[in-house]
């Protein structure tokens, strides 16, 4: 059974997940978990390519997941709502995140495919790929004035196809004063998800990188971990091992959801 049993970063078929809220809540139960959030992503007028399509279904459907699971499950509705994303009315608690940088009046997604990724930079940047990190931090900075979120998403998105330093040096000087502009902006002891989403597709490692968790924690940041699950298999995934890599970077307890409250657990 996991230390952690809850996870509120849960797309399902209504957006671009690839498996039911019932069959969600069944694997959740499945592999121990007490709490599960879904987090629709906001409607995005300009990309309904991956956004929430049918909200009324969707809220009808959570409800009766909600119902069905009330003894076994604790069900909670979130949504992910992007910087440029549309604000819905109710929910229990939001996961800010920035899947776009805005230039102009065009909205660049930077989680689209790697080759996309790299037209952007060509068309957007030259082809330079640290500008573009640059525009993307810049905008990041904006999530807690522009959505307060309670919880900010895989914060250096950006890095999604950078893996071994393939586009830009993370190491470097220039790289990190973008990414600490950004990690200043964060409110005193925000919550940033721990995203184990590359991970469990085997085509990267956490966000953020153990060096700006280790920036955050000395901000003050708590961390809460997340599977970002687009399909059941990815729920609870890793998190056990995950703690194991935090406890050596010094973070002594992260933030979960027990029930519909956040609490903070000692790891």
């Amino acid at each position: 059974m996991p230390l952690i049993k809850s996870n509120v970063h849960t797309h399902t078929d209504f957006c671009d997940g690839s498996n039911s809220m019932q069959d969600m809540a069944e694997y959740a139960v499945n592999i121990g978990l007490e709490t599960l959030g879904f987090s629709f992503h906001s409607f995005t007028e300009f990309d309904k390519s991956y956004c929430i399509r049918d909200y009324y279904g969707y809220i009808k459907e959570y409800y009766r997941v909600k119902n069905l699971f009330k003894d076994r499950l604790t069900v909670l509705n979130g949504v992910e709502l992007d910087l440029y994303g549309e604000r819905p009315s109710v929910c229990d608690f939001v996961i800010g995140s920035a899947h776009y940088i805005k230039k102009g009046t065009r909205h660049m997604a930077v989680d689209c495919s790697e080759d996309l990724f790299r037209d952007i930079a060509a068309r957007g940047y030259s082809g330079d790929f640290m500008a573009m990190a640059k525009d993307y931090y810049s905008q990041y900075a904006m999530l807690p004035s522009v959505v307060n979120p309670d919880i900010y998403g895989h914060f250096d998105l950006i890095t999604k196809y950078n893996s071994g330093g393939k586009y830009f040096d993370e190491n470097s000087a220039q790289y990190l004063s973008y990414a600490t502009s950004a990690i200043d902006a964060l409110p005193d002891r925000a919550v940033v998800e721990v995203n184990l989403g590359r991970l469990f597709k085997g085509t990267g490692d956490i966000y953020p990188s153990e060096k700006l968790i280790c920036m955050m924690r000395e901000k003050g940041c708590r961390f809460m971990l997340s599977s970002d699950a687009h399909c059941r298999q990815a729920l609870g995934y890793k998190f056990d091992e995950t703690l194991t890599r935090l406890k050596k970077l010094g973070i002594k307890s992260v933030a979960a959801y027990v029930g519909a409250t956040l609490a903070e657990i000692e790891i």
